[in-house]
């Protein structure tokens, strides 16, 4: 079973999330502090990060942005705290979700299912060759299998798994207005709560980076008042 790493100064929220975590079958590691997060990822084999926002002395962002630096392990951040601000600062440091506590035990370990299997299913692609399929659209070319974005000129645009979700959902349906809901059930396999704003968010994030990855393109991703988002360009496999 995978082996989920817990981050949490409080003792109390560490045991449950460790009880609610092992009932399921999960393997699970607990570390109170940033040392001890940063330790835990240096020894490697951890497939997911619960990290608390909080964390005394240290910041989750802070951690998040240092194991970054030498590692891609998709992390779910989990927080007492209810600012957009900080859910917006989340998702743009590559977050894979962001949970609230008090948190129901069923939507976390959905949660918790949704990011592992995403994971699991773009390293099953890159294994396999006969899946491997590429779209190419305004200079860009995106590797489903190998989980990568090209931009015109050939440099790697770094994305976060959700922006290549997103991006790979619109993608394959251009010319059609796709809703929130719809993009949340491919992208989580969950309908999203209407006062979530994440896929926008995401959204907004993707534009940029795809503008300042070919400038002078025209806006690649349109609004649909009402609805939700249309992907412009045409795509061709290749």
């Amino acid at each position: 079973m995978p082996h989920i790493l817990v981050v949490d100064d409080e003792e109390l929220i560490r045991g449950l999330l460790e009880r609610i975590l092992k009932r399921d079958g999960y393997e699970v590691t607990t570390v109170a502090d940033g040392p001890g997060f940063l330790a835990a990822m240096k020894a490697g084999n951890i497939d997911l990060v619960l990290l608390d926002v909080r964390l005394g002395r240290d910041h989750g962002f802070d951690l998040a942005r240092e194991a970054s630096k030498t590692h891609r392990t998709p992390m779910i951040f989990v927080t007492g705290d209810t600012d957009m601000a900080d859910k917006i600062t989340g998702l743009e440091l590559g977050a894979e979700d962001y949970i609230t506590k008090p948190f129901d035990q069923r939507e976390l370990l959905a949660r918790i299912k949704v990011v592992l299997r995403r994971q699991e299913a773009a390293e099953a692609q890159s294994q396999d060759k006969r899946e491997h399929r590429r779209l190419a659209f305004a200079g860009f070319t995106l590797d489903l299998a190998a989980h990568e974005l090209r931009a015109p000129k050939g440099a790697s645009v770094e994305l976060t798994g959700m922006e290549l979700a997103i991006l790979a959902c619109l993608a394959q349906r251009p010319r059609e207005a796709l809703s929130r809901d719809d993009i949340s059930q491919v992208v989580s396999g969950r309908m999203r709560d209407r006062r979530d704003r994440t896929i926008d968010v995401v959204v907004s994030k993707l534009r940029r980076k795809l503008e300042q990855a070919a400038v002078g393109e025209p806006d690649l991703i349109q609004t649909v008042r009402g609805v939700g988002y249309k992907f412009m360009p045409e795509v061709e496999t290749v």
